[in-house]
C-alpha cells in the first residue's frame, strides 16, 4: 500500500501553514497603512475578540511560524562542513538549488524582517539629553 507517503507531509504545506498568520496580519497591515484601507484593521480588530484568532495571531505564532519555516527550509537547503585538507582547517556552506525550499525560506526570511523591523519601529523612541 500507500501508507508511507500518505503519512509524508509536504514542506510546502507546512511552511505555507507556518507562514499564513504572518502574511495575513502583515497584509492587513500594509493595506492599512500604505493604501488606507481601514477594513483591513477593522478585519484584525472584529477577529481579536475570538479566543481562536487571538491564539493564531498571537505574537509567538506570528514570529514564530515565519521563524520555524525558515529552520524547516533552511535544513534541506543549506550544508555546513568541516574538514581538514592539506593540514588547513576548512569550512564549506553548499546550497542545494531546490528552487520550492527557496522559494519557502526567502518568503518566511523576509516576513521575519519585517516584523523585527516593524517591531523595533514601533517600539523604538528617542530619549533626548
Amino acid at each position: 500500500m500507500n501508507d508511507m507517503n500518505s503519512l509524508k507531509i509536504k514542506p510546502g504545506l507546512v511552511s505555507m501553514v507556518l507562514i499564513l498568520p504572518a502574511l495575513f496580519f502583515s497584509a492587513a497591515g500594509i493595506l492599512y497603512v500604505a493604501f488606507g484601507v481601514e477594513g483591513a484593521n477593522r478585519l484584525l480588530d472584529t477577529m481579536m475578540a475570538h479566543a481562536v484568532f487571538k491564539l493564531i495571531l498571537s505574537p509567538v505564532v506570528v514570529l514564530g511560524g515565519p521563524l520555524a519555516a525558515f529552520a524547516l527550509n533552511a535544513w534541506k537547503v543549506f550544508h555546513l562542513s568541516a574538514d581538514i585538507v592539506n593540514d588547513e582547517f576548512v569550512i564549506a556552506l553548499s546550497v542545494k538549488r531546490m528552487s520550492g525550499h527557496l522559494l519557502w525560506l526567502s518568503l518566511a526570511g523576509g516576513l521575519v524582517l519585517l516584523l523585527v523591523a516593524y517591531a523595533f519601529v514601533e517600539n523604538f523612541m528617542i530619549v533626548t539629553r
